[in-house]
């Protein structure tokens, strides 16, 4: 059963990885078009979550504490771009530093799930 988890869960990397191709290529071939760039970085939010707390709960892999961190870093990181976005409060420094930040979540959220991915594979050869 646990292997299906993990078949599911490599799925939903995959998927990952092509969210954060679009986020990329939204950024650099269609400029700025911040809507879209909020649903690739809300939907990347709902599958880090998914992986943290459905996947890891199912598999039976312990998340270290300083992945838990990382995961509440990147949350946060993607919810103060998503509120800036829907006007709840505005912050000048994301302005100024362009448009790359909305890329920076589905970046931050591949990131994440390959090093969980690729550590738990490392901790089970071994």
């Amino acid at each position: 059963m646990t292997e299906t988890y993990e078949k599911q869960e490599k799925i939903l990397w995959y998927i990952q990885i092509l969210l954060f191709a679009v986020s990329l290529y939204i950024y650099f071939q269609m400029g700025n078009n911040e809507m879209i760039q909020v649903i690739l970085a809300v939907l990347s939010m709902i599958s880090l979550t998914a992986d943290r707390f459905y996947f890891s709960a199912k598999i039976g892999q312990d998340v270290y504490f300083s992945y838990a961190v990382a995961y509440g870093v990147i949350i946060l990181f993607g919810l103060i771009l998503t509120m800036d976005f829907a006007g709840v409060f505005h912050f000048q420094v994301l302005d100024t530093s362009g448009r790359l930040l909305w890329a920076l979540t589905p970046a931050l959220v591949l990131l994440w799930k390959t090093k969980f991915i690729a550590f738990r594979e490392w901790d089970q050869n071994q």
